[in-house]
């Protein structure tokens, strides 16, 4: 009997020693639900619609109108408000009282973020751009209806597709001459991400032969700045290829608030904003976009000093919130002659050009214009052309005509 208690009771210890380690070694249930806790994100998040826009999108986070007029203001002094596409992606953090954005991130194409962060009253930017490949195309049409409807047919894009029209229309008169079976070549260079092409392929060369219109070639010109309006597509002789436009005010443009309704960011208020913003430094040269007669060059309350010049088209040009005008009322101005410097005059947040545009008395979009760099490059241009051209000529040979693989060479 004794025996048969010691055993019994030796069986009692050891399962309880088993519990008693299970509990100790065993993960506590309240470290379980801590440990599989889902991380809260810290952004709120919006897609640019189709016809959205920076103040659209910012006023899903029922923030002040005054909140979101200047944020939106700021954020065109970094991103060109004419780049967002349907599909950007708007991130953004606000601080505790939910009232303030404390950081943003916009996230275009979807290569590039650009990161923001309010540091008292302005905002610190960087831009993160990740690594893309850069793949050249020669491609060669007939025409069969338009041209128009060709280019679009090998999958150029509208703005390339615009790009090529503008440039040839200068050359060729499509509605007289040109004919079914025309040849043309497009030579273009695209970024590609993960195996798709991203927006914006860079035209390099064109050309188009028919019976009646002959050969024409068109050559891309560029500069160090990217922003320059004097880059684009050019004949062999430096002729811009759509000199019938109008010019640019300035030699470099970024539009920082377009022509439209938006957030006033001094009232808060919704308003219709009657001209186009252009950022640029304070003393940039500012021009007549066409030749005309200056009607008024004076301070004029919100818009500051400010030209107004007047076209034998009867439209009136505006150039807005000027730091020093060089043009007097009456006299007559050719187009690109400087008629002042870029300020930030009167009602303004920062150094800017306010560019508008009236017609039979009423603002109407600027963008209606058909702007173009010069009507032809100066002569250090030409030099720089001339060497751009050959460049455009070798990577095109290399395309068409690759050289050979060693290892292939040696086998044969």
């Amino acid at each position: 009997m004794n025996i048969g208690r010691q055993v019994l009771l030796t069986i009692i210890i050891i399962t309880m020693a088993s519990f008693t380690l299970a509990s100790l070694f065993s993960p506590k249930k309240g470290k379980e639900v801590e440990e599989f806790m889902p991380l809260i994100d810290p952004w709120e998040v919006q897609i640019v619609p189709p016809g959205g826009s920076i103040f659209s999108v910012l006023s899903n986070f029922e923030l002040s109108g005054t909140e979101i007029g200047m944020m939106a203001y700021r954020f065109g002094d970094y991103i060109d408000v004419t780049t967002i596409q349907p599909g950007d992606t708007l991130k953004v953090i606000l601080d505790e009282s939910r009232e303030k954005i404390s950081k943003m991130m916009f996230v275009q194409e979807p290569t590039v973020r650009h990161h923001f962060e309010v540091v008292g009253d302005s905002l610190a930017y960087f831009k993160e751009a990740l690594p893309v490949k850069r793949q050249e195309k020669i491609l060669d049409g007939t025409l069969e209806t338009t041209l128009d409807a060709a280019l679009l047919s090998l999958g150029l894009s509208p703005a390339a597709k615009q790009s090529i029209n503008n440039g040839l229309e200068g050359e060729i008169s499509f509605q007289s001459d040109a004919r079914k079976g025309d040849k043309f070549r497009v030579f273009l260079e695209e970024r590609i991400f993960e195996g798709k092409p991203l927006p914006g392929a860079k035209i390099l060369y064109v050309n188009y032969e028919g019976q009646r219109t002959g050969f024409h070639e068109l050559y891309r010109y560029e500069q160090e700045d990217e922003k320059s309006v004097l880059n684009g597509l050019y004949n062999k002789e430096g002729k811009s290829n759509n000199a019938s436009g109008v010019g640019f005010p300035l030699a470099s443009i970024h539009v920082s608030s377009s022509f439209g309704r938006r957030l006033d960011p001094f009232t808060g208020r919704w308003s219709t904003h009657n001209g186009v913003d252009y950022r640029a430094r304070s003393g940039t040269p500012v021009y007549a976009v066409a030749n005309g007669t200056v009607t008024q060059a004076r301070y004029n309350g919100g818009f500051g000093n400010e030209v107004r010049i007047k076209h034998a088209s009867g439209m009136i040009t505006q150039y807005a919130h000027i730091l020093s005008m060089s043009a007097r009322v009456g006299q007559t101005v050719k187009r690109g002659q400087i008629i002042g410097r870029v300020g930030s005059t009167g009602r303004s947040t920062g150094a800017h050009l306010h560019f508008g545009l009236i017609n039979n008395g009423k603002y109407i979009n600027p963008n209606q214009l058909r702007m173009v760099g010069a009507e032809k490059l100066n002569d250090k241009q030409m030099k720089e052309f001339a060497q751009q051209k050959e460049k455009i000529k070798l990577r095109m040979e290399r395309k068409l005509n690759p050289p050979e693989e060693p290892e292939l060479a040696a086998k044969s």
